[in-house]
């Protein structure tokens, strides 16, 4: 049996990518990553196989779950890029089996991510004919099943002739983590497939939580991070979550404003605080955001009662940088990363705690 604990989400976006391959995701995390468009930026001439395989092998982990996420469900505000790569290859039966067979060369570390296609298509027996059709090239498979749906994919799964190697994932979007049914699925998970390894997903930060709306300073009372603690409770039984890596799961659409804002999570009491500027303008950044962090209760309790929680934390020493004007803090999309590498850095180091155990 796997003994990983955490299992960070990442979309193949650029400063998600750039995180996913600086990060040592060690014994105990096994990153997942959504691949939601055809290439990792506008420029890049190759073939989207090689561009994914190469972003794969440049990872630090010994295994990684690759997803084409059938949740996406464009609208009209998502991204051109995201609708192409959706209507094109995400929902088509034959390119998702294509893309993941692709990745043979590397099976040793990947495990493709197969969803029922049913809601979207109509088709029937997706996850069959994905499991089928790649289930010799890869040695473990994971099948993704979500709370809206679930009796369809669980009846779909159990027609599928399961290996102990494979892998079952639970996804809760963002589903309150105290709803009763979540109890009754994961009973129904656990008695159909006893011998396998289970995870639990949700996105922790809703996306409804808007940076313009943060109480600067304060403690986002949306936000539950709460998986984090019953996962695998005698209701839950998983043995492992997973969750968008300290960010939102935002809904992937074109354009954006400038919003100075930042979301810094406290591993002592597994909240999340919230800071923002008082203009829309990149410099409150550093003006306004990076200072009122550092200086913050929440750092000072952390330096306190666990600093090793920022010991050789790459977003907390960005943080530092910034203030001592080493580097530029007048980038949005930086401070995306800082919350990342933060969250990453603080669950490797609960795992290494046994604080999840």
């Amino acid at each position: 049996m796997m003994k990983y604990k955490y299992v960070p989400v990442f979309r193949s976006r650029q400063q998600e990518n750039v995180v996913l391959t600086e990060f040592d995701f060690g014994d105990y995390m096994m990153p997942m990553i959504e691949v939601i468009k055809e290439k990792d930026r506008v420029n890049n001439k190759d073939e989207s196989e090689k561009i994914y395989k190469d972003l794969i092998e440049s990872v630090n982990t010994k295994k990684i779950l690759v997803d084409l996420p059938i949740y996406l469900s464009p609208t009209p505000s998502t991204a051109d890029e995201v609708i192409k790569f959706f209507r094109n290859t995400i929902s088509r039966l034959d390119k998702r089996i294509s893309f993941y067979s692709s990745l043979n060369t590397i099976s040793a570390k990947v495990i493709p991510v197969v969803s029922s296609l049913a809601q979207e298509t109509g088709e029937i027996d997706t996850v069959k004919t994905q499991f089928n059709s790649l289930k010799n090239y890869f040695s473990s498979i994971a099948f993704r099943i979500f709370f809206n749906g679930f009796e369809h994919s669980m009846t779909e799964l159990r027609g599928c002739s399961m290996r102990d190697a494979d892998i079952i994932i639970y996804d809760l979007d963002t589903i309150p983590v105290t709803n009763p049914i979540i109890k009754k699925h994961s009973r129904a998970i656990h008695e159909s497939f006893p011998n396998n390894f289970t995870i639990i997903i949700r996105s922790a930060i809703n996306t409804d939580i808007q940076n313009i709306r943060l109480a600067h300073g304060e403690v986002i009372g949306e936000a539950d991070n709460s998986l984090l603690e019953l996962y695998n409770n005698s209701n839950y039984g998983f043995s492992a979550f997973g969750d968008y890596v300290g960010i939102k799961k935002d809904e992937i659409s074109s354009g954006g404003t400038i919003s100075p804002g930042f979301i810094f999570y406290d591993p002592i009491d597994n909240v999340y605080y919230g800071f923002k500027g008082n203009a829309k303008n990149l410099s409150e950044f550093e003006t306004t955001i990076v200072p009122s962090v550092l200086d913050s209760d929440v750092v000072s309790n952390i330096e306190r009662t666990k600093e090793e929680f920022l010991i050789n934390n790459a977003g907390y020493e960005t943080l530092k940088n910034i203030r001592d004007n080493r580097e530029s803090g007048k980038n949005q999309a930086k401070f995306k990363k800082i919350s990342m590498q933060h969250y990453l850095h603080c669950i490797k180091t609960k795992v290494n705690l046994g604080e999840l155990n």
